[in-house]
């Protein structure tokens, strides 16, 4: 029987810092459920039929076996054609991926690229696949370790390096990858907190002159046009996906009045935000 799902609102799931480190979330046919985490994830798909709209890629097919990483505070959005089950891996404060990957496996041309080409899919294979079945039955007998899930991820990471080509490990990690990798983690984790380079500066206790310096030379772009753009990408899911009215929305992004939020999505994304949250809901 075919789901209803043109008048479906958006379901939201919002996990902070607290939430498990390996968890199976069921997502209901013909629902549109958005996943946003304060930590890093890995996303498997071990049944079902969904597409994934996430970092201007919009309503793209997940192909079973399929491993994609979110970065932290990334909203995703999932359009269930058939009943699913993700498998999810949220990656702890506490790791660092130079304990698994050399500082200069993403160089700056492919940090770059990182922005513009579909980064952060891993494509299928068999043991890889096994392994994220294995960690399904787990959860099923009722194990709840997050020591033991811990020495899991430890292992997800050697099987990727096993399993996959160098290449295709870098497009799976360029996202959250960086040849400073902690100072990059602190800059997803607090730059949604600041309406300012300036006061992103001071959260990690430089100058603004020479954060601005060490930002460039991690991120390969300014901070100030790299923080647009991240506020850009969530103001436009929170527009699309979410349940805020725009007045709220235009009071916690910091614009002056709704008026001047209407013109900000009109000037970046082409419509009014009326015109794409009923867009949105049309396609849902």
């Amino acid at each position: 029987m075919k789901a209803h799902s043109k008048v479906e609102h958006i379901d939201n799931l919002q996990y902070d810092s607290h939430a498990p480190i390996i968890e199976s979330i069921k997502l209901s046919e013909g629902k549109s459920v958005q996943i946003l985490s304060q930590l890093n994830q890995i996303l498997f798909v071990s049944n079902g039929d969904l597409t994934i709209s996430h970092k201007g890629i919009l309503n793209k097919k997940v192909k079973d076996g399929e491993f994609i990483l979110i970065p932290m505070h990334s909203p995703c959005v999932f359009k269930v054609k058939q009943a699913s089950t993700i498998l999810v891996i949220r990656l702890d404060d506490y790791i660092n991926l130079h304990d698994y990957f050399p500082p200069n496996l993403v160089s700056e041309k492919e940090n770059k690229k990182a922005k513009d080409e579909n980064t952060g899919f891993l494509k299928p294979h068999q043991r890889m696949t096994e392994f994220a079945n294995t960690l399904e039955n787990y959860l099923k007998d009722g194990i709840k370790s997050d020591r033991f899930f811990n020495l899991k991820i430890q292992e997800f990471f050697f099987l990727i390096q096993t399993y996959h080509d160098e290449q295709s490990v870098v497009k799976f990690i360029s996202s959250i990858y960086s040849s400073d990798f902690a100072f990059s983690n602190d800059v997803f984790r607090h730059f949604s907190q600041v309406k300012t380079v300036k006061e992103l500066a001071k959260i990690f206790d430089y100058s603004l002159s020479g954060f601005e310096k060490k930002f460039k030379k991690i991120f390969q772009e300014s901070p100030y046009r790299w923080i647009r753009e991240q506020r850009s990408k969530k103001i436009y899911q929170e527009v699309c996906y979410g349940q805020k009215t725009f007045t709220r929305l235009a009071d916690e992004y910091g614009f002056s009045s709704p008026a001047h939020f209407n013109d900000f999505c009109k000037q970046f994304y082409g419509e009014t935000p009326g015109g794409l949250r009923k867009k949105m809901r049309a396609q849902a």
